[in-house]
């Protein structure tokens, strides 16, 4: 991220201290002049090495040592790196390089001096959920005169936070820090590098509940964050629970029918039909229209409200724009463009960090024919018209770029002028368009193009993405890559693994498996398994370089195999003779291949008989044995764990001689999941080898058994559009065969989805389920084709309503089991007219 930077003298300054106090050393070899702006943990986002300090960290998939020779040849001269440079290291020779036991919290500490220059106040805000909702309707609420620094999308993490504060600069008035944990001890370090002087606690559930004690040591953790601020914005119902830990004022909001809502600051009244919200503040009243029924945004509202209260709004601003509040993704999305190319819509926050992210993404698009950035707002900053074009034009030359387009009504004619010509002496076709038409007709001459939209408050804009991405079917699969690295992340420090197989077979289960490809190489899976060898021809022809496992290969395709680096899994001893005799003719040698036992789920596999045959066959120099797997058949049944315990038993004994040294994997993710219920200490301890590599398909998903008390987070949410409403009297039927009559008049919402879609005919009839702004709504007749009906009686609810079929809720796992089959099938069946959407 870019911030106000450092002199090398301040940067050499630091550093020598941060070394003397935390038991490091530094050398200074490095250029003597310069400004040290950007702090970098990835090449891949490098933008301008010379003024980034690269800090080298070190996680459960990466090591960022072993890309400190890639940055300095990118440019890169200063370093904060956990291992010091040997002698013959040549990038270490003309650098400063700072050695520290711990590099996080170096890049914590260095993120920690912006924030100690800052004087305004920093509202940090936590919460099991509606973190970035809150503080995105904070900054919405706030007056507009203020310049308001906050954290890009959802960067809450160990990472994000420090990254988010080093973007503080001077000239902000308010500051919004998002600050999210997962275990104990992790929020005392954000603390310490935030520094707040207010907080906010949003909600407190049950995510991550796993990894404490009990919600009494959650809630004493997440309270940590505030122990230094002089007050503290949370819900009434929360205050007592809080209250041993909080020791400075809080000021609450609350329903008017609670039995604390006379001590709280802020009182709100939600009316019977949800449709209209009260707030009283300090003897005032004002009453709106609700633009959302859930309780949990009527709660992200309050608290936003309260916040924005406090510095600033006045009630009359609150009533105008908080009925205009929608809820912020806090991501970037990406689809692929009909044309060619890839779509990259950001609506998040207008301000110069997140203009920095979304260039990021359009720079890391896979390769296309153009690159072109189409921004609508100014973005917000607070700095003079100068300062700012200079820092938009030092973000936007970072990357490359053909073409710049923007939405000209929204700049000042001198903004206009000095953008246009200052891009202009980059090279970079720069236009203000002033109408609408004019942009359009613009975005429809792109042909295989990279495009990044920086959405506009101006909803007209939209006709632009659409004129990009022409919607093809309304119903979308959005697929969130942030809690697929969570969930992966989460899985293998259960387990204790060191590898991961990522399975992405049946097109990564219905989702985009070259996305999930380069997602999964990017943070460091070495081995990705698919059934069959065009899958992963796809991936290769994409340009995915991670090891490629098939597990269903057929002998008829080896050559396609081994010319793609394909890897296949072998099942029998003729399989294995086969394999041979194919590299064998064609002077193969080494080729990796994966041998398959069977431990008692009789499908594929050698038996144990075999297994001195297969290593006879497997020493000659033609084939490469890369690890030996098995399957369990009932990891996720406790009714079989007698069984998953004697094929793990089975599994070790056979390869714990024979084939000592090789990788070995019997773990799938329900095995990952549920493994410590199945097994005892000393079993654990025994069968340890078996657990260094997992293979990981739905849970990767945050799906199955587990998934819950893991913290596993949903990927996946498979969501719709109301097409039509439709008034039908008492005692009438719908959709064919008029099933599903009612006593009483009701209101039907016609949705734009069908079994064609993957929407089983099996939930019809109210047997299924969908959420609507947080509530179930059942469905009514049969599932069509291209249509489901659902019961919308009595609700405000219109055309171009989007409906959740499932996801957070109702999750993937219940609509299974209403339509009395499995998660995977319901995955891999979701049609290709369906739109998939990438979240990071």
């Amino acid at each position: 991220m870019t911030g106000r930077g450092w002199s090398v003298h301040a940067w050499r300054a630091w550093s020598q201290a941060f070394a003397s106090a935390h038991d490091g050393h530094v050398t200074h070899q490095g250029p003597e002049e310069g400004l040290l702006r950007h702090l970098s943990t990835d090449t891949r986002t490098l933008t301008q090495p010379a003024e980034s300090i690269f800090f080298a960290l070190v996680g459960p998939w990466h090591d960022g040592h072993d890309h400190v020779a890639e940055a300095h040849a990118a440019g890169v001269r200063r370093w904060v790196v956990g291992k010091p440079p040997r002698a013959s290291d040549a990038w270490a020779q003309d650098s400063d390089v700072l050695v520290v036991p711990d590099v996080m919290a170096a890049l914590q500490h260095a993120a920690r001096t912006q924030r100690d220059a800052f004087e305004g106040p920093v509202l940090a805000i936590t919460g099991s959920n509606g973190k970035t909702t809150v503080k995105e309707w904070v900054a919405s609420l706030l007056p507009e005169r203020l310049a308001i620094h906050r954290s890009p999308l959802s960067h809450n993490s160990q990472l994000g936070v420090p990254l988010s504060v080093w973007s503080l600069e001077q000239h902000h008035d308010l500051s919004l820090i998002e600050a999210g944990i997962s275990h104990p001890g992790e929020m005392d370090r954000l603390r310490e590098c935030i520094f707040p002087t207010e907080g906010v606690l949003t909600h407190l559930g049950e995510a991550h509940l796993g990894n404490f004690e009990g919600p009494d040591h959650l809630t004493r953790e997440k309270c940590a964050l505030f122990k230094r601020c002089s007050r503290v914005f949370l819900p009434e119902a929360l205050r007592l629970r809080c209250q041993p830990y909080l020791t400075q004022e809080t000021v609450t909001w609350a329903h008017a029918q609670e039995a604390g809502a006379a001590h709280a600051a802020l009182v709100v009244e939600v009316d019977a039909a949800r449709r209209h919200l009260t707030l009283q503040w300090k003897g005032e009243q004002a009453t709106f229209a609700l633009p959302f029924t859930s309780d949990s945004s009527i709660n992200n509202a309050c608290a936003a409200a309260l916040v924005a209260l406090h510095h600033g709004a006045i009630l009359e601003d609150i009533q105008h724009k908080l009925p205009l509040l929608t809820e912020p993704t806090g991501r970037l999305s990406s689809m692929k463009r009909p044309r060619g190319g890839i779509l990259i819509q950001d609506d998040c926050n207008h301000d110069l960090g997140s203009l920095e992210v979304a260039l990021r993404a359009l720079d890391q698009a896979p390769e296309a024919g153009q690159q072109v950035a189409i921004v609508g707002d100014v973005p917000q900053s607070g700095l003079t018209v100068e300062a700012r074009i200079a820092r938009m034009v030092s973000l936007l030359s970072s990357v490359r770029l053909d073409a710049l387009w923007f939405w000209a009504p929204a700049w000042s004619e001198d903004e206009r002028q000095a953008l246009i010509a200052a891009m202009q002496t980059q090279g970079v076709e720069t236009q203000g368009l002033h109408d609408l038409s004019s942009l359009v007709e613009l975005a429809q001459t792109l042909d295989r193009a990279n495009v990044l939209v920086k959405v506009s408050s101006d909803d007209r804009l939209n006709a632009v993405i659409h004129a990009l991405a022409p919607p093809r079917h309304i119903t979308t699969l959005t697929m969130n890559m942030g809690n697929l690295v969570h969930n992966i992340r989460v899985l293998k420090s259960h387990v204790g693994a060191s590898g991961v197989i990522a399975v992405i077979k049946g097109l990564g289960y219905g989702t985009d498996p070259v996305v999930l490809g380069r997602l999964l190489e990017a943070q460091g899976v070495k081995w990705l398994a698919v059934a069959y060898a065009d899958e992963g021809v796809t991936l290769r022809e994409a340009g995915v370089q991670a090891r490629i496992l098939v597990l269903n290969p057929d002998p008829s395709t080896f050559g396609t195999m081994h010319h793609h680096e394909l890897e296949p899994q072998l099942v029998s001893l003729t399989h294995i003779r086969m394999a041979r005799e194919w590299a064998e003719t064609h002077g193969a040698e080494g080729w990796p291949v994966h041998l398959k036992l069977d431990t008692g789920m009789h499908r594929l596999g050698l038996a144990a008989p075999e297994d001195e045959d297969a290593s006879a066959l497997l020493a000659g120099p033609e084939l490469t044995l890369a690890s030996v797997m098995s399957h369990l058949a009932g990891a996720d049944e406790p009714a079989l764990d007698d069984e998953t315990r004697r094929q793990m038993d089975a599994f070790f004994q056979r390869t714990s001689q024979r084939f000592k040294g090789v990788p070995r994997h019997i773990l799938n993710s329900a095995g990952a999941a549920r493994i410590w219920d199945v097994l005892d200490a000393a079993q654990r301890q025994t069968w340890a080898p078996l657990l260094t590599h997992i293979r990981v398909g739905l849970a990767m998903y945050g799906l199955g058994p587990g998934a819950d008390s893991l913290g596993l987070e949903p990927v996946l949410s498979l969501q719709t559009s109301v097409a039509k409403l439709v008034d039908i009297p008492a005692d009438e039927g719908s959709g064919y065969g008029l099933t599903d009559v009612a006593s009483h008049d009701r209101t039907l919402a016609v949705l734009s989805v069908g079994y064609a879609d993957g929407y089983p005919r099996a939930l019809g009839n109210g047997v299924g389920h969908v959420n609507w702004k947080g509530q179930l709504l059942p469905t009514v007749g049969r599932v069509c084709m291209d249509m489901v009906t659902v019961d919308a009686t009595g609700l405000d609810i219109s055309p171009g309503d989007r409906v959740v079929l499932w996801g957070a809720g109702p999750r993937l796992e219940q609509v299974a089991a209403e339509a009395d089959t499995i998660p995977y099938e319901l995955l891999t069946r979701i049609g290709p007219r369906v739109q998939r959407v990438i979240e990071r």
